[in-house]
């Protein structure tokens, strides 16, 4: 019998939590189940018995000091019966697909000096609208990802019917940023009349905020947009020549 008491005592005073006749708990798993609260950066027991006085019955009966809860990593509140949800997340790249796919690419609008008809050997000015060839963006959000992707224009080519050129900027009046020289007229063409297609291509881009798997990227393909109504006469330039 005294052998019984004394193992009881040493029991509860090294604030063992081993039950008789109960199942163990597997290395690992949560014991505390809603008893577990934090103190400090650490996570304890809450609900241990209140541990008696000693002597004779004389003392008033007291908190037990929080023990370690073994396993109980995603206990963070008392009643917190329920695991927390999972958080919804999207690749980055499938936002990205979707924020180019809003991107509005202009189809530029044609301009020549001289309008409407030019002349063999003389330098043609070619431009579009600086508008047609300017920084363009979009955005597409989705389960706190948040893409935008730019489009910058990369160069413009003109088709000019007789053949062709490449410029870097928007062009100009004077023809000094991109012109065109032709070498023959446009009498043996259709309606007289060069047909004229310009075709800007655009490097594309995109940066993401929030949940996000990579930050930036670009798209491996380029991105055109293009006219191909235009059409542009082309004259030979007549000299007189006087009697001597």
């Amino acid at each position: 019998m005294l052998i019984r008491r004394f193992s009881a005592i040493a029991i509860l005073i090294a604030g063992a939590t081993v039950t008789f006749g109960m199942t163990p708990t597997p290395a690992g798993a949560s014991t505390c189940g809603d008893l577990c609260v934090h103190v400090g950066k650490t996570k304890h027991y809450s609900g241990q018995p209140a541990r008696r006085g000693g002597g004779n019955g004389g003392g008033g009966g007291g908190k037990a000091a929080p023990l370690p809860c073994p396993g109980a990593v995603n206990c963070n509140a008392l009643g917190a019966g329920n695991a927390p949800a999972a958080v919804q997340r999207v690749p980055t790249i499938d936002v990205a697909y979707d924020a180019r796919a809003r991107l509005f690419l202009p189809a530029p609008h044609v301009h020549t000096s001289p309008a409407g008809k030019t002349y063999v050997q003389l330098r043609t000015g070619l431009w579009v609208d600086p508008d047609d060839f300017a920084h363009e963006e979009a955005s597409a959000t989705l389960f706190g990802t948040t893409v935008k992707a730019v489009a910058d224009p990369e160069d413009i080519t003109w088709n000019m019917g007789e053949s062709s050129t490449t410029c870097m900027t928007a062009g100009s009046r004077t023809g000094t940023a991109c012109g065109y020289t032709y070498q023959r007229s446009s009498a043996g063409q259709p309606n007289g009349k060069y047909a004229i297609s310009v075709t800007v291509t655009w490097k594309i881009y995109w940066t993401c905020e929030g949940d996000c798997d990579a930050e930036r990227g670009y798209f491996p393909d380029r991105t055109t947009s293009m006219r191909t109504d235009d059409t542009l006469a082309v004259g030979e330039v007549q000299t007189e020549s006087r009697p001597g």
